[in-house]
């Protein structure tokens, strides 16, 4: 195991803990299925969603955070 010396090197070197974003898929007044991004981007979700559902209007709604 390596010596560390400073202590930024140290914080560094911890596993990064990320919030995620999910969201319900709405279609036609039914939650479909949960969806989240890898950026945390909504428009990153919806083009995912048009691409599996295509040529079908949803919504996305905002449900929690994931750790």
């Amino acid at each position: 195991m390596e010596k560390i010396t400073h202590v930024n090197d140290w914080i560094s070197s911890l596993p990064k803990i990320r919030k995620r974003r999910i969201w319900s898929v709405v279609i036609d007044g039914k939650v479909v299925q949960g969806v989240s991004a890898t950026d945390n981007r909504k428009s990153t979700a919806e083009k995912y969603i048009a691409e599996k559902y295509p040529n079908t209007k949803f919504t996305l709604v905002f449900n929690c955070w994931k750790y």
